[in-house]
């Protein structure tokens, strides 16, 4: 290599060192003017990340709401429906009673019409005879009565209840219908 040529390269060399250590060389103004800007991109970044996370935050929110919405209608429909059996079970219940407050007053009936029987025949008794049936027909009319309460308590049982107390019922009617039988018999 010519003098020259070396020359020339230890120039280019010392030309291109100089301008990568004026690089480094940032004066305190060109330092905190690149702190600024990386500050700004930043506080850019963390909004853009704050309003993201507030529109998925929305987007949730209005997705509980109307799962709420939703459940509230859901649950409204259900006692909507719950309401209705309960009313077509009430109908069936009041048909059901008029069935046994028809059944009851017939027993009650049987009786009444077995008293005015004995009575009828009673009124060609004895007087002594007379006296005692219209004594112990007092209580069977009480007992009647009584069945008669007992007919309007009915409709107010259901179920295995009904039954039982109809059975009971039944019993009852029997035991005052003996009783006015032997009543007619001492005539």
């Amino acid at each position: 290599m010519t003098g020259t040529k070396r020359t020339l390269l230890v120039i280019g060399a010392l030309v291109v060192g100089a301008g990568a250590t004026a690089g480094c060389n940032r004066t305190p103004s060109e330092a905190h003017n690149d702190a600024i800007e990386a500050q700004q991109t930043a506080d850019k970044k963390a909004a853009e990340a704050r309003d993201e996370a507030q529109a998925k935050v929305a987007e949730a929110n209005q997705d509980v709401q109307k799962a709420t919405d939703d459940a509230r209608k859901t649950a409204a429909e259900a006692q909507a429906a719950a309401n209705e059996k309960i009313r077509e079970a009430n109908r069936d219940i009041v048909g059901n009673h008029s069935e046994v407050r028809t059944w009851a007053q017939s027993k009650v009936d049987d009786v009444n019409n077995m008293i005015d029987g004995a009575k009828v025949k009673a009124q060609a008794a004895a007087p002594k005879v007379k006296q005692h049936f219209n004594t112990a027909i007092e209580e069977v009319q009480q007992q009647r009565d009584a069945l008669q309460a007992e007919a309007a308590a009915l409709e107010e049982r259901a179920g295995d209840k009904l039954d039982k107390t109809k059975e009971q019922f039944s019993s009852r009617v029997d035991h005052v219908k003996d009783r006015i039988r032997n009543l007619e018999k001492s005539l």
